[in-house]
């Protein structure tokens, strides 16, 4: 398509339509938490850039947090499953486009010339999570990481784990993979999580909710309950520590998922059952009252595309315990306590480490602000735009 600009001459325009559907969900976990945060910096490059027209696919009308400049449209199509493969399909075969931006790893049956995915990790690969995921879902994963390394232009991944995933399980040209880290936690002004007041009531309706008293030190972990997180051993390295380390409590906090019973199992096993809490979904003020409680952040999973919650335990300065493999020791770089996660003496060494030795302490957490510099959700979106009007 092209139009006149204001002199006669020609300006060469795209139609950019963008799968918004995980924008805003009732209990959003780390793919609609992607889309969020990249789309509220994402729009207003978009808008900057006037003469491209951009389409927003929802499932049903959503507020955007950035206004939406004129050349930004929503389109509303409502329908109840299969979403993407059935609905947005019919959208692309019926009103052309140039170009598609999905953030959430599944590309409708339907494409334009250019279809750009995000796929944030491939863990369902990993011969240690082969019982982590119901047949149905791997087998959905696998043909839309196939049909994605086939039919993309190109693949967003976050990290350069995934990326050598792709390439490994897939064997996927490099050239088409752009490796787009997500940002940080934004600290600037009133969004500083560290100058949030808190009224007295705010306070004790979370502890009550949680199972915690103003007193108790804990260990915080935030992410689904579910086996590739490790959350097993990470019980049995927390009942180790708790020998040496009394009176402290360890809260598990997120949806469960596959595994999260062998996890209450283990807690139960090793006579912690008291002390391990599992808060299920927390809300986001939930999340900030835990994080500035806390004393460590442990994220000992065994497979993660990025690791965002690393990079929250670094804004809110707290000590953070992960895994020396996969994205996270890319992630978490030298501003972390890198373990095996296959080794519960390790993982409990590490708990002991960073509840003792306050030199480390201090070290991690001045690591970890100069870390969280790194990740910019402006810098995120900016090469996202790049990618989409390349």
């Amino acid at each position: 398509m092209r139009i006149f600009n204001f002199y006669g001459s020609f300006l060469s325009t795209m139609i950019i339509g963008i799968d918004a559907s995980r924008y805003k969900t009732k209990e959003p976990t780390g793919v609609e938490w992607y889309s969020y945060h990249l789309l509220n910096y994402l729009i207003p490059i978009l808008g900057r850039d006037h003469h491209h027209e951009v389409r927003l696919y929802l499932q049903q009308d959503t507020k955007f947090e950035p206004e939406l400049p004129f050349n930004v449209q929503k389109r509303i199509l409502r329908f109840k499953r299969f979403w993407t493969l059935l609905r947005l399909s019919m959208e692309m075969s019926r009103k052309k486009i140039d170009v598609l931006f999905v953030p959430s790893h599944i590309l409708p049956l339907f494409l334009p010339k250019k279809a750009v995915v995000t796929v944030h990790d491939l863990a369902f690969k990993d011969p240690r999570l082969q019982h982590a995921y119901p047949r149905k879902e791997k087998f959905l994963l696998e043909w839309s990481t196939h049909k994605a390394v086939k039919k993309a232009y190109k693949i967003i991944v976050p990290s350069e784990a995934t990326k050598l995933d792709l390439i490994k399980y897939y064997k996927c040209e490099e050239t088409k993979i752009v490796v787009i880290p997500h940002g940080g936690p934004d600290l600037t002004g009133d969004n500083n999580p560290l100058l949030r007041k808190w009224k007295p009531n705010e306070k004790e309706a979370i502890l009550k909710r949680v199972g915690l008293s103003d007193k108790d030190l804990t260990i915080l972990y935030v992410g689904r309950i579910e086996m590739k997180k490790n959350l097993v051993r990470l019980v049995e390295a927390f009942s180790r520590f708790n020998k040496e380390f009394p009176g402290w409590k360890l809260v598990l906090a997120g949806k469960n998922g596959i595994g999260n019973e062998e996890v209450r199992a283990k807690a139960k096993e090793v006579g912690v059952e008291d002390l391990v809490l599992f808060p299920g979904y927390i809300t986001e003020q939930e999340k900030v009252f835990l994080f500035e409680k806390c004393r460590i952040f442990a994220f000992p999973s065994l497979y993660e595309g990025f690791g965002l919650p690393i990079l929250e335990a670094f804004a809110y300065r707290r000590p953070v315990l992960t895994s020396h493999g996969s994205s996270m020791a890319e992630i978490a770089g030298d501003a972390a306590f890198l373990a095996n996660p296959e080794k519960v003496e390790e993982l409990s060494v590490g708990l002991k480490r960073l509840a003792s030795d306050g030199m480390l302490i201090s070290r991690y957490i001045q690591k970890g602000e100069e870390r969280l510099k790194k990740f910019s959700w402006d810098e995120a979106a900016q090469k996202t735009y790049e990618v989409l009007t390349g």
